[in-house]
């Protein structure tokens, strides 16, 4: 009885643990960079809304699913203070997760290419384990008298990106402080969780855009995992790209703006790992609304039809060569 009550127990701990400790993927990660990255937050003249969900491993009972809701902005839609309000909900078998976020980011501008962003993201997440529908071994556990157990964190995100009008790097850290969830009698730690993402926008032909990005994430004992993407884009309203995951899956992805204001996508993983003989992939869909938008500036105007003069002469002396 001891050796299976210490057996369950430990099982039912470590399983907290590592959920705990995970983080929500997405295949098109560029249409939702504020899921990983705080610091983007307030970098935008305009004010919108995204919905994301996912299923994952379509196929098994109790798969995975996610649900992803953010509204952020800038005040006055200029670009420089930023903030915004994060709802997070993850499902896996008989574990449940739930958090609700504010953020706030600052812009510095650099220079006339580069500016630098900070944000910071607090946040009260509740995760949850349904004791109702476990399968018990010894039902004579006493861990497992009553419906759910479950733990609070008071938990903290921050990060920093730097960017331009074609590249950006932001790195952020989740989990600021460390000890904050409670599982019965037991404290957890919430280990440091560890994101790099970058992408740079490559115009060519006319109307064309290339955009690669990779994405890192880390958090211990778990394996590194990298994620290298490839998007191609058309007059910035019809997009697609192809997701590449190590030791996870490979996916596809489209999308498509309609009046510069809603984004749709729609995205398919397929799993090159053992799981592909059960599973028939994850699906997932996200919709992004542009709430308000500032109207460019004169200057900025005056700004974009100058760079435009000069990339036009610049292909002239090229071709002239």
């Amino acid at each position: 009885m001891k050796l299976k009550y210490i057996t369950t127990s430990t099982f039912v701990l470590l399983t907290m643990y590592f959920f705990a400790q995970q983080q929500g993927l997405y295949t098109n990660f560029l249409a939702n960079a504020l899921h990983y990255s705080p610091a983007s937050v307030g970098s935008t003249n305009y004010h919108e809304v995204n919905f994301f969900h996912r299923n994952q491993w379509v196929g098994f009972k109790d798969a995975p699913t996610n649900f992803y809701f953010n509204l952020h902005g800038s005040y006055k839609n200029k670009a420089k203070h930023g903030y915004g309000i994060l709802l997070v909900s993850e499902h896996s078998g008989l574990m449940a997760k739930t958090g609700v976020y504010v953020n706030y980011g600052y812009q510095l501008k650099l220079n006339d290419t580069w500016k630098l962003g900070f944000g910071l993201r607090p946040g009260f997440v509740q995760y949850r384990i349904k004791l109702y529908d476990a399968v018990i071994a010894d039902e004579g556990d006493p861990l497992f008298t009553g419906n759910t157990y479950s733990g609070n964190a008071f938990d903290v995100n921050g990060g920093l990106r730097l960017y331009s009008q074609k590249f950006e790097l932001s790195a952020t850290i989740d989990h600021l402080l460390g000890k904050g969830l409670r599982f019965s009698s037991y404290n957890q730690n919430l280990q440091f969780h560890y994101t790099l993402m970058s992408s740079y926008k490559l115009a060519f032909k006319k109307n064309w855009e290339f955009r690669p990005a990779v994405l890192i994430k880390y958090t211990s004992p778990v394996p590194l995992q990298l994620a290298v993407l490839a998007q191609l884009s058309f007059k910035d309203k019809y997009f697609g790209g192809i997701n590449f995951r190590t030791n996870d899956a490979l996916g596809i992805y489209l999308g498509m703006r309609i009046k510069n204001r809603l984004s749709i996508t729609y995205g398919y993983d397929y799993s090159y790992t053992s799981i592909r003989k059960y599973s028939a992939g994850s699906h997932e869909i996200g919709l992004s609304f542009i709430l308000t938008k500032n109207r460019p500036s004169l200057e900025e105007k005056d700004d974009e039809l100058n760079n435009s003069i000069l990339e036009e002469i610049q292909k002239e002396m090229e071709n002239n060569k």
